[in-house]
């Protein structure tokens, strides 16, 4: 493992070298069904498949392993989100992740007479629809340190194709998980940690810049210790001023907040719901043997496009 940390912040430091602008946030847009039931948070939470991208940190404490696989309709069908997930191993917990973001039938447009101005005899008109695609490929490892501290690390490859133009990116994730009390739980992870380089190519570079994501988590149990029930808060920090995509801005600094909780009344059914940044969540997980089905639903707040749906089916041995 401490050869592949070394190999991956060295070819990340080297094309650090020519990078000069920043590359959006395809690299923020979450996995895993229950997460996003529970307001998307996951830092601290080590039942989903997908924890792998949440805080690879978590697979040193995971005893599951399994392979998930998930579709989401974001903004009420206008985005698809589908992604593959498999844990295995023993000692080095692995975890392997494959997402896909794609927007299909974009029409753009041109004048009928591109030469002369807009005017009613010169209207816009459909000349190309195309797409765009996105996949991130990341590969999860996490290891014990202590009893109750652990580490994890993220390599992550990403293809991109927006109409004509291909691009592919490279970058990390390092993560901590740390168990101070019983039960209670705190997950960082420092994502895109040094600049997550996207290369066009046409020769541009483009940096997803740094941000750390902490979270707080809380397992414990009610009605006489026969429901369990987690409970998380999340923050992400950003080392930039996102204005009004953010919650909060100052300065130079922007943060998010999300929370969440699930309750799991019966062994075959948790119930989850959140708040995500301004949007309420909610969702059911269904168990029956090795099988599980997970469903979540996103409000979408008044600015956004639109509800989200996202649905799994997962295997675990």
């Amino acid at each position: 493992m401490k050869k592949l940390i070394i190999i991956t912040l060295f070819m990340i430091a080297m094309i650090s070298l020519n990078a000069e602008k920043y590359a959006g946030e395809i690299f923020q847009i979450s996995p895993g069904v229950q997460n996003q039931a529970m307001g998307n948070t996951g830092l601290t939470y080590s039942s989903s498949l997908a924890e792998g991208w949440w805080n690879p940190a978590l697979l040193a404490i995971s005893d599951d392993n399994g392979v998930e696989v998930m579709r989401v309709e974001h903004f009420e069908g206008l985005m698809q989100q589908n992604q593959f997930s498999v844990i295995f191993g023993s000692k080095t917990r692995t975890s392997l992740q494959l997402n896909h973001l794609g927007i299909d039938k974009i029409k753009l447009t041109e004048l009928e007479n591109p030469d002369e101005e807009l005017s009613n005899d010169n209207r816009p008109q459909i000349w190309k629809t195309v797409s765009n695609n996105d996949l991130i490929f990341t590969l999860g490892l996490g290891r014990s340190i202590k009893n109750n501290l652990h580490l994890g690390l993220s390599p992550k490859l990403a293809y991109r194709s927006l109409a004509e133009n291909n691009g592919f990116g490279i970058g990390a994730d390092l993560g901590i998980l740390w168990e101070p009390l019983n039960g209670f739980k705190v997950g960082a992870n420092l994502r895109d940690c040094f600049s997550t380089q996207v290369i066009w190519e046409n020769g541009t570079y483009e940096i997803a810049l740094p941000n750390l994501d902490v979270e707080a988590g809380y397992d414990f149990s009610a009605f006489s210790n026969k429901i369990p029930f987690h409970t998380a808060f999340r923050t992400q920090i950003y080392a930039e001023d996102r204005g009004d995509a953010s919650t909060v801005s100052a300065g130079p600094m922007s943060a998010d907040f999300h929370f969440g909780m699930m309750a799991q009344p019966i062994p075959t059914l948790k119930v989850m719901a959140g708040w995500d940044i301004d949007s309420f969540t909610a969702g059911l997980g269904i168990n029956y043997k090795n099988i599980g089905i997970d469903y979540a639903w996103v409000n979408g707040s008044p600015d956004a496009l639109g509800s989200s749906q996202r649905l799994s089916l997962n295997y675990k041995w």
